[in-house]
């Protein structure tokens, strides 16, 4: 990011980005995660949102991860928070499961189940940029129900659906009211069904370093409000 432009990155692009700070500048994943969650938390307290019942729906991979780092964040601050994963905890990366042993020891405890007419506000934490297959049927009657409600939610990074890349819906996709995105904007939330179903686009900086012989596809940059 540049001046007060910002350039689109593909879903691959920023996985190598990521990839980038963690390996090669030795930026901890952990403290990328922390700063993603510290970054959604901005977001919620600079908006009017009702934190009566917030459900965070977390999945398997990194954007669980954060998920479960928001969830831990908005409880130590005393906001009535559910967490409820998306799949098998077993099978979740190492990324997960170390957030998951931090919120233990900090007393919340994991949601089997819980009512979206319950829910004030939504963070969706299941799939970000390494979604690259239709959503399971099972998910995506679930999103489909949580869209009929119509309760605000806040997208982490990209909305659960929403190719990362062309904007496409894969299968079913969170209606977000907002989604905070982080170290650049995926050009899947500017094409397609990713422009209306991402709602208000806020793009954070977490820390992510560029490589200097970096080749960004798209040559295209957007002004950053």
């Amino acid at each position: 990011m540049m001046g007060t432009m910002t350039r689109l990155v593909t879903a691959s692009e920023m996985q190598q980005i990521d990839n980038y700070t963690i390996e090669t500048i030795g930026m901890p994943q952990d403290v990328l995660i922390e700063r993603a969650a510290m970054a959604v938390l901005d977001v919620i307290g600079a908006g009017r949102f009702d934190l009566s019942h917030v459900l965070v729906l977390a999945g398997l991979g990194n954007n669980g991860a954060d998920g479960v780092a928001i969830a831990r964040l908005l409880y130590a601050q005393g906001v009535n928070v559910s967490l409820q994963f998306v799949g098998n905890v077993s099978r979740a990366k190492d990324s997960v499961k170390r957030q998951l042993a931090i919120i233990e020891k900090h007393g919340l405890v994991r949601s089997e189940k819980s009512d979206f007419n319950e829910a004030t506000l939504i963070i969706d934490a299941i799939f970000g940029v390494g979604l690259n297959n239709v959503l399971p049927e099972g998910l995506q009657k679930m999103i489909k129900a949580a869209n009929h409600i119509d309760k605000p939610v806040i997208a982490v990074d990209v909305p659960t659906g929403i190719d990362a890349t062309t904007g496409e819906v894969r299968g079913a996709a969170l209606k977000a009211h907002t989604t905070v995105t982080f170290g650049f904007t995926k050009v899947g939330l500017t094409q397609q069904n990713g422009c209306y179903l991402s709602g208000n686009v806020i793009l954070k900086d977490v820390g992510m370093l560029v490589p200097d012989d970096f080749e960004f596809s798209l040559q295209e940059a957007l002004p950053v409000a």
